[in-house]
């Protein structure tokens, strides 16, 4: 009887430190995306009525560097996203967001309507890049 109760005992000391390892491994890797930093980017930030929107023709992929996909790239999206009542106010917000990263543009702009039901009040997601153009 006592050679199961070591077993089972041993069995659950093994158990326990494999959790341990599976959070602690867990706890890294978190600590470590988080500090995980964005690079710096080059030129003067400029205000958000300068923050030009460009139509995605207008610039080719060689003339621009991509600075944040504005609002998508933070796990917050996970949990919440701001809604707009018109497609400026989404600019204008957006505008702020590329202008507070160090962009001078935005490219890849489009608002989609997130009401749930037709009748329900206006309300649109916005999405875009940010960038800086060279």
């Amino acid at each position: 009887m006592t050679i199961e109760l070591d077993h089972v005992a041993t069995g659950s000391r093994r158990s326990r430190w494999r959790v341990l390892g599976c959070c602690a491994a867990i706890v890294l890797s978190a600590a470590a995306a988080g500090c995980a930093s964005k690079p710096a980017v080059k030129g003067a930030k400029v205000a958000p009525s300068e923050v030009r929107v460009y139509a995605t023709p207008d610039l080719l992929a060689s003339q621009y560097t991509l600075v944040e996909r504005v609002w998508t790239d933070s796990w917050r999206t996970n949990i919440t996203y701001p809604s707009f009542d018109k497609d400026a106010d989404g600019i204008d917000a957006m505008k702020r967001v590329a202008s507070k990263a160090g962009a001078n543009a935005l490219i890849h702009v489009i608002c989609l309507d997130a009401r749930s039901k037709p009748s329900s009040s206006p309300s649109l997601y916005c999405y875009g890049d940010a960038i800086r153009v060279n």
